[in-house]
């Protein structure tokens, strides 16, 4: 049985997490351009290969 591993140690926590501070630096001012398009797409295509890539689940506990 596979266990579960850290909410911190999953690659599509940590994607999303960059994508957020990349939004918010957008409306905070910063001139996007296409900026916006290109981020939103990028991180659609990496969810999808990520969630394809996942193999576990993740906890927001330690339970060892």
């Amino acid at each position: 049985m596979e266990t579960a591993k850290e909410w911190w140690a999953s690659k599509t926590i940590w994607a999303n997490l960059i994508a957020l501070v990349g939004s918010v630096v957008l409306a905070m001012g910063f001139e996007p351009g296409r900026w916006a398009e290109i981020s939103t797409v990028s991180l659609a295509v990496v969810n999808v290969i990520l969630r394809f890539c996942t193999k576990e689940e993740i906890t927001l506990t330690s339970e060892k």
